[in-house]
């Protein structure tokens, strides 16, 4: 599979970023910074392939053409603000196994897509794999960077830096470009902003345009036969595999100069267990092949040997009866046959759609191109309505100048004014060396310096307060966590305690949950050889702020477990209901083929059509859990439920198998073809999703079957007289 990368980040004034030092940066250029008077050179920087402006269409209709210098300094005189984000990067890895024409192609192709989804121009910037070398101080600094011909540990790096702007571009006098001052575009809103206006939230946006990166690469991987993307997680993929965590400018400079660090021996870990579990996948793979392949032996030797069974089972009686069974069991198959049918019929579906969806793009198309005249008018009318608000504006100064004409005016008259009654009092004026009056400031400044030393002392305090709450906090959390198995904070199931008579206590569920959390941050149980307040205070140094942030959901479990328990209720329910309407169904259809079975048959009759019915039950399942409509919470119900039932329909087979030969005649054939026919079908369709132990429960009933058909076919060895 072909390895998925695409993340973005803001470049902010905040952060001391330059747009125009970035875009020069990406793309090995030279550019004037009008806003900062620097010129950031960076034109011996290698690894550099391409480097390209791109445009939405709505602009390229126009013929409007932009260089990199003029499009940056632009976006940068836009921004008043001293935090502006002046400018967004998206950065996408691109297929090492394209050439670089299809390479550079599908970068530009996918910008093309970013700006007409998001209204921006794109700078996009191709580079190769390069590796820095580790620090020689015999090496010249301009050789720091490897040759074309030198040998790199990952030449797989091809990688593409596409910068693009934060606000919507316009069109100014003779075409000349321009950013509006006062709109955004609406990916770079809050989320607070975006929900008001009936947009998903940010993180939803980032899906969405990964979602988007992954079936614009996928067509062209598609096209040359290549591994194809998969945007989803391990997890949701169904594979056990552990994603590596991510180094950092620190550790990976590190790890190039042959010094080993923590981070890097973890990702060497993760790796070296991945491949074991690949490894081991592929082995239970060909043990999958094996046990199938063993089973349809089996299934072929019962066959063969019920076809040569004589009179109870074998006879042109049994074959008449099993001739009636197939006639009663017509709609069984005709079923089974319509299932193939509409499955054909949503593959049908499933092109129409993407037709429809392809003329739905053209029509959008067409549509913004019927839309350019309107902008142009409104671009034109947003220009006029500029001139007017500025014709006003001058107004206002001239108003303005007015009164402060007036008002110079007047006070010349009021000062005029206050020198006649000055001179008609005849007092003296203060003296600046007046002591009453140094007094008073001395007062005021020491009631400021009082009060500011009250201030500091009330927030080094409130600061102290925060300190020791937080304190008593982790060790709360700690002692919770290191003790989620014991009676005071589990619930006791096996004294009949629920969670309704215990809402503080962490249920099974949770207890697996914290398990995996202690499991996976190192955090161990306490040791009886080490003193419980030390082992306590040394977890309690663990819930840092990062592991808080980053692990909201089990803190908030660790808090208030009840709180935690009915959000999961609340979000699986839906599969609860689910469960009960197919259980329904399920139950109604195996009470109607009791009668083509020839009865009830007990529990061997019961275990049976259970067995019938497994199929359709199972579809069920899948066709929920890969409904992306529902919660991730339902969905992991749902795949543990269809765990069970596997493991549930195995026992059933290897049950049923094992008795099915003390039944009546008149009831043992119809239940035996019908239990090979499925378990040959059940096989077929989930035999390599079936564990080891599932796989020796079909073979045991098989087994036993034989057994029990050779037991009842063989000669006799009484004495006689």
């Amino acid at each position: 599979m072909t390895m998925v990368h695409i993340a973005t980040k803001a470049i902010s004034r905040k952060a001391g970023q330059s747009a125009v030092a970035c875009a020069a940066y990406r793309a090995g250029d030279v550019l004037d910074d009008a806003k900062y008077g620097k010129t950031h050179d960076y034109s011996k920087k290698s690894g550099v392939m391409s480097s390209d402006i791109v445009l939405p269409f709505s602009l390229k209709a126009l013929g409007v053409s932009v260089d990199r210098e003029t499009l940056w300094n632009t976006a940068e005189a836009a921004e008043t603000r001293s935090d502006s984000r002046v400018a967004r990067e998206w950065l996408i890895n691109l297929p090492h196994e394209l050439s670089e024409e299809e390479r550079h192609s599908l970068a530009i192709n996918f910008a093309q897509k970013l700006c007409d989804d998001m209204d921006v121009i794109a700078d996009v910037c191709i580079h190769r794999p390069v590796m820095k070398l580790p620090f020689d101080p015999n090496v010249p600094p301009s050789s720091k960077y490897l040759r074309e011909d030198e040998e790199n540990p990952d030449p797989r790096n091809f990688h593409a830096h596409i910068l693009v702007t934060t606000r919507a571009p316009t069109i100014g006098p003779n075409k000349t470009l321009a950013f509006d001052p006062k709109l955004k575009t609406p990916f770079e809103w809050s989320n607070k902003k975006r929900k008001a206006h009936d947009l998903p939230s940010s993180m939803q946006e980032i899906k969405r345009i990964r979602e988007m990166w992954v079936d614009t690469a996928n067509k062209v991987l598609a096209e040359y036969h290549l591994p194809l993307m998969d945007a989803r997680s391990y997890k949701d993929q169904g594979l056990d595999q552990q994603p590596t965590i991510k180094m950092g400018v620190e550790a990976t400079a590190m790890e190039r100069r042959g010094i080993t660090t923590e981070k890097g021996n973890t990702n060497r870990a993760i790796k070296a267990r991945n491949n074991l579990v690949a490894d081991n996948h592929i082995k239970q793979e060909a043990d999958n092949e094996r046990r199938i392949s063993a089973l349809r032996k089996g299934l072929a030797w019962a066959t063969e040997k019920n076809a040569r069974l004589p009179g109870s089972i074998g006879g042109t009686k049994q074959r008449a009866d099993f001739a009636k069974h197939l006639s009663g069991s017509s709609e069984y198959y005709i079923t089974y046959c319509t299932k193939q049918s509409h499955r054909t019929a949503i593959r049908v579906d499933d092109t129409k759609r993407c037709v429809e969806e392809a003329k739905s793009g053209i029509a959008w198309a067409a549509k913004q191109c019927e839309d350019l005249p309107k902008r142009c008018d409104d671009t034109k009318q947003r220009i006029n309505d500029t001139k007017q608000e500025n014709n006003k504006l001058t107004q206002r100064i001239d108003d303005t100048k007015q009164a402060i004409e007036g008002i110079t005016e007047a006070i010349g008259k009021s000062n005029i004014e206050i020198n006649k009654a000055t001179e008609r009092s005849a007092r003296p004026a203060p003296s600046p060396f007046d002591d009453d009056a140094r007094r008073a400031r001395a007062a005021r400044l020491d009631r400021q310096e009082g009060r500011i030393d009250r201030d500091t002392r009330a927030n080094r305090f409130e600061d102290e307060r925060i300190f020791e709450y937080a304190e008593r906090m982790k060790l709360h959390l700690a002692m919770r966590l290191i003790q989620r198995h014991r009676e005071a904070m589990a619930i006791n199931w096996a004294q009949g305690e629920t969670a309704a008579d215990a809402p503080d206590k962490f249920d099974q569920r949770q207890v697996a949950l914290l398990s995996e959390f202690a499991q996976r941050h190192g955090i161990e149980d306490h040791d009886k050889a080490v003193e419980f307040t030390a082992h306590l205070r040394q977890v309690a140094k663990r819930f840092d702020y990062t592991l808080v942030e980053n692990n909201k959901a089990i803190i908030k479990l660790l808090r208030d477990p009840n709180a935690e328990r009915e959000q999961y209720l609340a979000l699986t329910k839906h599969f609860t209901d689910f469960r009960d309407n197919i259980d329904q169904k399920r139950a109604a259809f195996n009470t109607s083929i009791i009668d083509k079975l020839g009865g009830s048959a007990g529990e061997v009759g019961r275990m049976t059509r259970d067995i019938i019915s497994s199929s359709s039950y199972i579809e069920g399942l899948n066709h929920y859990i890969n409904n992306d409509s529902h919660s991730v919470e339902a969905r992991d119900v749902a795949k543990e439920y269809l765990a069970d039932t596997l493991d549930k329909t195995c026992q059933q087979f290897k049950l049923a198998l094992r008795d099915v030969n003390s039944l009546p005649p008149t009831q043992r054939k119809t239940y035996s073809e019908a239990l090979k026919a499925t378990l040959e079908t059940f096989t077929e369709q989930y035999g390599k999703e079936l564990s080891e132990s599932q796989h020796k429960a079909l073979q045991g009933g098989l087994e036993s079957y034989k057994h029990q058909v050779n037991k009842t076919h063989s000669p006799s060895r009484g004495f006689s007289l």
